[in-house]
This record gives structure tokens, sequence and C-alpha cells, in this order.
């Protein structure tokens, strides 16, 4: 069977300042490069096949801090972005109340289906982040992979691969490099995916 590392980027300067980022960036803090210097020594002894990241340099540099203790680069991957939060990103909750009041509360209300102008809806951060793993599982079979994303595209696409309906994938709770392990055991498993744990961050204490 083939096991994935799905981990969330370290700690960014905008996570501190809780602006929405999406697919515009923000360097890592102090305390993100030490979760992803962390996340690398205690991942540096499993054997890893492969480390996948998606392009965003938050993310990219947490996969390098894993990767060079394997001798690997990470492979970068559009499809593994976090979901873009389109002309929302870069600006903090409170902003978007004063600015976009009436799409705020409608997606207070109904987050599956209210777009944000220039944005997606998470049934669509699945089916990218789902057609990427799907030629994943058959580059690395039996083999672990590591895949550094994003909270908002994991918390959906683990919730999908889990069978939890999306509304309730709020109800997990990822952290800044906190690591959450699955196994795909096969399609034709009443589970096809197995988790072994959600956001386990032992490793950053």
């Amino acid at each position: 069977m083939t096991k994935i590392l799905l981990i969330r980027h370290g700690e960014t300067v905008w996570n501190k300042e809780k602006r929405y980022q999406g697919q515009k960036d923000s360097p890592l803090s102090d305390e993100g490069i030490r979760q992803g210097q962390k996340t690398g020594a205690f991942l540096a002894q499993q054997e890893i096949a492969a480390v996948y990241s998606s392009d965003l340099s938050r993310a990219v540099w947490t996969a390098e801090a894993i990767s060079g203790h394997h001798g690997l680069t990470p492979i970068q991957d559009q499809r593994i972005r976090e979901m873009s939060f389109g002309v929302w990103e870069g600006m903090t909750r409170e902003e978007i109340k004063q600015k976009f009041p009436d799409i705020f509360y409608a997606r207070y209300r109904d987050s599956m289906n209210t777009r944000v102008p220039g944005g997606e809806l998470p049934h669509e951060v699945v089916e990218r982040f789902h057609a990427f793993l799907n030629e994943l599982i058959k580059t690395h079979v039996s083999e672990t992979v590591v895949v550094v994303s994003h909270g908002g595209c994991l918390r959906f696409t683990i919730a999908a691969l889990l069978s939890i309906p999306l509304e309730k994938s709020y109800c997990l709770h990822l952290s800044n490099a906190g690591i959450s392990e699955l196994q795909y055991v096969g399609a034709d498993r009443q589970c096809p995916w197995e988790a072994i744990t959600i956001n386990s961050t032992g490793h950053l204490t």
C-alpha cells in the first residue's frame, strides 16, 4: 500500500497576521522556519521515495527542509496549491467584513457554494487535488511519499478521502507543519483510504 504524509507548510507572516493567503504568498516566519527544520529532522530516518510540494514558496521551503535529509528535490505541482480566495487574498477578516460584507456573510451561511470573486469553491479544490493523488498512487505503489500543501485544501481533501462531508471539513484542525498520514489500500476496498494520524504535531515541541 502507498503511504502519504500530508503536511501543511510552516507558519508564515500572514498566518500570524491572520490574513487570507490563498494563492498569494507570504514568507515563513521565524517560527515557520523552525517548524520546517523540526519536521525535516523528525522524518529524516523514514524511507521516503519522493517529496511533492505546492509551487507556492511557503510550501516549497517547508518541503526543502524535509527533502534535504533524503537527497531529494521537491517536485512542484500547481494542483496542490491552496484554495484561491480571489479578491480577499492579503486581507484580514475584519477588512473583508468592511469591504465585502454581503459576500462574507453569504459565505458564512454557505461556504460550499458561495464564490469569492476570482476565487474557487471547495469541490473545485478537491477535484484538482484528487487528480494529483490519482497519478501519485500509480507512480508510487507500496512507497511512502511526502506532500507539502496548505491548510484549506488539505482539510477539504482529507475530508473527501475519508467520506466526510465537505461542509464538515472545518472540524479537521490542521496546524502549521502538522503531519497527517494516510494510506491507500485499494479502490476495491470499502474504505480506499485509511487515516493513520491526523495533524500529528508532537515533533514540533
